[in-house]
């Protein structure tokens, strides 16, 4: 039987819940981030051990870095991250599947697996992965996004993968390309203006097929000038694409149906 995880959870579903923050934590530095774990048998579940920290810190920091490269920015700022362990997440972060980034301080909440998960397109193993950091980096240096279009397009165009699978005693998270594919067999491609017009997709449809289409934006049309869509309200994402790019919303969605043969 393969075993679906996932494990990213809606940004604007969870960016408004108060987290719980009572200590005791452990804190450790590195360059530009602050990681908290919890003490050694804290809970009925596993805390982070040394290595574990130090293979996190390490990650994360790598993360930045390559949010910074894709996305054009040049964020710096020191980052909190919070990790629960797995039995105390859901009640005092909101899940246990995943976390998510605060809407007004650089703090990122997240669940601590005692597992990595193989991301194929960066070829690393992530304990936590990029798609909080990109929400917290796109939102200091682009600004506060006004669309599930955008933020949580970015969010997956960057991380590029959505949920994951068991291959050979490994997690590894499954690649938005090729999630794609496999929705096209089943006759479940959404349309640009769908993704920018419905919000009652299912995350597990929407997530994958939002990350592809921004990625393919970016690719086409260059960062910096999707970059400047990023706060647009999503009735004004329309002309602000034909103000940026030259071109129509419908003659953008007309060539990336083209560009993925439908």
């Amino acid at each position: 039987m393969r075993l679906i995880l996932i494990f990213i959870f809606t940004f604007f579903a969870l960016m408004s819940f108060s987290a719980d923050l009572s200590g005791p934590w452990i804190k450790t530095k590195s360059h530009r981030i602050t990681l908290y774990t919890r003490p050694k048998n804290y809970s009925k579940t596993v805390s982070p051990d040394s290595t574990a920290i130090r293979n996190i810190l390490k990650e994360q920091e790598k993360v930045i870095d390559y949010i910074n490269e894709a996305l054009k920015t040049d964020f710096q700022s020191n980052v909190r991250i919070y990790l629960l362990n797995y039995d105390e997440a859901k009640a005092k972060i909101g899940t246990n599947g995943g976390g998510f980034c605060s809407p007004n301080k650089p703090r990122i909440y997240f669940t601590y697996y005692n597992l990595q998960f193989h991301n194929t397109i960066r070829n690393e193993y992530e304990y936590i992965g990029v798609h909080e950091m990109v929400h917290l980096i796109a939102k200091y240096e682009l600004g506060m996004p006004n669309s599930r279009f955008f933020g949580e397009g970015y969010a997956n165009a960057v991380e590029g993968n959505y949920g994951s699978k068991m291959i050979d005693g490994h997690y590894v998270k499954t690649r938005n390309d090729s999630t794609l594919q496999k929705l096209r067999t089943k006759g479940k491609i959404l349309t640009p203006s769908q993704l920018l017009y419905n919000d009652s997709i299912k995350e597990r449809e929407y997530y994958p097929q939002i990350g592809c289409f921004i990625n393919w934006l970016f690719k086409q049309y260059g960062v910096e000038k999707i970059n400047q869509l990023y706060t647009l309200e999503k009735d004004q994402i329309e002309n602000g694409f034909n103000r940026v790019t030259g071109e129509t919303f419908i003659t953008i969605e007309k060539k990336y149906m083209k560009s993925i043969n439908l």
